[in-house]
């Protein structure tokens, strides 16, 4: 079954199946409700009669009333002053269940109502988000106002349909609990039975009331954080050549003019009307942004560098940043309004709320509507803007600037990534270097980037071969040729001639990165140094024990051979059948006395065997070096910090041979998996979650030796490849960068 299908099913299970299973559950409990009613009052009435009689017959309960008059209940029979007595209690008690039926009577009701309710609520936020997702892809004016709605009503629709489905599951577990407060002395089956329903009800109501309290916050007004940019914002006085240029281009296509221009080293061209924030300098601004990433602009021609400029100023010719800074506020409502209903049904194990699934099975569709519709418009206006940049120069040029801007990216990436990664070796202009790179190697054949053929509804902008199928150009063999040729050798002072003090500029963005590479190194290393000091030399060995079990075992082996004894000397001398009887009994006995015994002498026992080097499974004949493991995995019945039972695996990288067994408990191989797992019943002094968090620094503390003994504490560019991506904000991703104490425990 594919995920989608999954996630359809579910969506129709918990949003219209259950609260129609619910609904039919409350019409029986309608029928059931006055039958009841009435078997009850039946018997009362039959009880006033029998009291009736008794009092014509001159009984009474405080009278020596004779022992001729009786009265049964219950299989017992009553005579004299006992009948009397028995009759009026259970005539008190007979008022009693009236009372609680009337009221029982009273909930069927109320659970049709939610239910009906919620199965209402349900179908018209279903069909309301699908209509509402058709009239957005055919007119973005509709998308924006529809979906303004949604935001604003959908806490307040999820919050009634929690509060319904916890009122329905309240009044139809009181109506089913209810026959039990009419018991004169409840059995301790019938008040583990109340306890759980009061749990139930209580659980529910709890679960409701968070959410209420949850979603107050998602009424707040909506404040966008702003955008961290990393790069500098230029004056006229600083980039003449280049306002002149961007400006009449914006002239030529009829679009509306940056209020500012910001260059910087990473990431791509793009342009935005929200708030931003220019790292490393603090300063912040609004207005219609243009951002230009250097490296790439001596690498594309003229026209080229004019399509894809054309092409973001597009976007502010169709308004595409102001409807993506209306859409903020709708996104950020539907997931807080999300974020509140999953908190207030999360349970301390992380599991998932029932009260709240539905809404959050809702929510998420309420987002995938409008996500579908957004995206379809996204990819609408790259189109529009391609023919933008197409307007101002040609087709072909905007055709070449796709493909070359694919072409030249890696070797962007090349440069701007063994900078980061060395930065003691990074040139001091990481422009120039970028475009005599590309000058010495080549670009790369766009042609080997993969990609879909269709575009996928939530995709943002359409594959290159439908962009340039809208732009009447195929890829040619000439064309790619073309693509693919290497820079000119006056590109980069065409660039130059763009700015006042290029050199300076390029120079102070190239030293800003690299002191970022440099301050991600040291944060690195310290997290590095912290994550091998974070155990020490000794081994520490984790214990279970099967004690506890031992004795259970015993006394029930005990048990079991004195009914064998028994038997034995009650049948003495009796038919051998009876011997044989007593001799399988005393047998089985034996076979719970004997393990019992067992596991009560063997105490606790070795379970693993953690050192800086090395970990030691029970029942395996080697200890396994940590840099052999690959994976490790562990999985528990019920939740990992209080559960002490668990199945460990470890995972072998390729080519590490598999231990063998040894003496101790049973461990199983799985060659195919390269896997060795061991269970454990019961860890001592340890929960799953303890287990785990001791596996993970053991594992983070030998790959983070292994890295600083490989390398050496002089050496930089051991501190491992940062990713393209992670370039943007070097030092806030910097920190972490991917390396080997980036392991997280997993239990399942």
């Amino acid at each position: 079954m594919s995920s989608r299908v999954r996630a359809g099913f579910s969506l129709v299970l918990t949003t219209l199946i259950l609260p129609a299973a619910v609904l039919g559950l409350a019409l029986w409990q309608l029928d059931r409700g006055p039958a009841h009613y009435e078997e009850v009052l039946g018997q009362r009435d039959q009880v006033v009669r029998v009291l009736a009689e008794l009092g014509a017959s001159g009984a009474d309960v405080s009278s020596r009333a004779p022992m001729t008059v009786q009265y049964g209940d219950g299989g017992m029979v009553y005579a004299g002053p006992a009948a009397m007595s028995a009759a009026t209690a259970e005539l008190d008690r007979l008022d009693r269940a009236l009372w609680v039926s009337r009221l029982r009577n009273q909930l069927p009701p109320v659970v049709v109502v939610c239910a009906a309710l919620v199965l209402v609520l349900g179908l018209v936020m279903l069909l309301g988000a699908s209509a509402l997702g058709k009239a957005g892809r055919r007119s973005r004016e509709a998308l924006e106002r529809g979906f303004d709605l949604v935001r604003r009503l959908l806490p307040w629709l999820l919050g009634t349909q929690v509060v319904l489905t916890a009122a329905g599951v309240v009044a139809a577990v009181a109506f089913e609990a209810a026959p039990l407060l009419e018991v004169d002395s409840p059995s301790g089956r019938d008040l583990k039975a109340i306890a759980i329903a009061v749990l139930i009800m209580g659980l529910s109501l709890w679960t409701a009331g968070k959410a209420v309290l949850n979603l107050r916050t998602t009424l707040a007004l909506f404040r966008p954080d702003p955008l961290e940019i990393s790069g500098r914002s230029l004056w006229r006085a600083e980039a003449p050549g280049l306002w002149q240029w961007v400006e009449g281009l914006a002239e030529r296509l009829g679009a509306l003019r940056p209020d500012q221009i910001v260059v910087g080293l990473t990431g791509g061209f793009f342009v935005t009307s929200g708030p931003k924030c220019l790292w490393p300098s603090g300063e912040t601004f609004e207005g219609r942004t243009l951002y230009l990433p250097l490296p790439y602009l001596p690498l594309l021609r003229q026209d080229e560098a004019e399509a894809i400029i054309g092409h973001e100023l597009g976007h502010f010719t169709g308004g595409d940043t102001e409807y993506s800074l209306r859409f903020l506020p709708i996104y950020a409502g539907v997931n807080r309004s999300l974020a509140a209903m999953i908190l207030a049904g999360r349970g301390s194990d992380g599991s998932e709320g029932l009260i709240t699934r539905p809404a959050v099975e809702l929510g998420l569709f309420v987002m995938h509507r409008f996500d579908r519709a957004v995206m379809h418009w996204s990819r609408l206006r790259e189109f529009a803007a391609d023919e933008a940049g197409a307007r101002i120069t040609s087709p072909e040029a905007a055709a070449r600037a796709l493909l070359r801007y694919d072409a030249v990216m890696g070797r962007v990436d090349a440069v701007l990534g063994h900078a980061f990664r060395t930065p003691h070796d990074a040139p001091a202009d990481l422009v120039a270097a970028t475009f005599e790179h590309a000058r010495q190697h080549g670009l790369d054949d766009p042609a080997e980037e993969q990609e879909a053929q269709e575009p996928h509804p939530t995709d943002t902008h359409p594959p290159r071969h439908q962009r340039l199928a809208a732009l009447g150009v195929a890829p040619s063999a000439a064309l790619m040729e073309d693509v693919m040729a290497p820079p000119a050798e006056t590109a980069l002072s065409r660039v130059v001639s763009l700015f006042t003090d290029a050199s300076t500029l390029f120079r102070d963005l190239s030293a800003e990165l690299i002191g970022d590479a440099r301050e991600a190194h040291r944060a690195y290393r310290e997290s590095l140094e912290a994550a091998a000091s974070a155990v020490g030399d000794e081994a520490v060995v984790i214990r279970d024990s099967g004690a506890a079990g031992g004795w259970i075992l015993l006394p029930i082996g005990i048990v079991v051979g004195a009914m064998a004894v028994g038997m034995k000397l009650q049948e003495a001398g009796g038919s051998g059948s009876a011997d044989v009887i007593a001799g399988i009994i005393g047998l089985f006995a034996v076979l719970l006395f004997a393990p019992g015994l067992w596991l009560v002498r063997r105490g606790a026992r070795p379970f693993v065997t953690v050192s800086p080097t090395a970990i030691t499974l029970d029942g395996v004949d080697r200890p396994l070096a940590w840099s052999d493991i690959e994976e490790v995995g562990y999985h528990v019945v019920g939740p990992p910090s209080k559960t002490r039972g668990l199945r460990f695996s470890v995972f072998l990288r390729p080519g590490i041979r598999l231990p063998g067994r040894a003496r101790g408990r049973w461990a199983r191989f799985k060659v195919k998996q390269r896997k060795i797992e061991i269970r454990s019943m019961r860890l001592r002094e340890f929960t799953a979650q303890d287990f785990a968090d001791l596996i993970h620094r053991y594992r983070a503390a030998a790959e983070a030796r292994a890295v600083l003994e490989q390398e050496g504490s002089a050496s930089p560019a051991v501190l491992g490849a940062a990713s393209p991506d992670a370039l943007i904000f070097p030092v806030a991703t910097g920190g972490n960068g991917g390396g080997p104490v980036n392991h997280s425990p997993t239990i399942v």
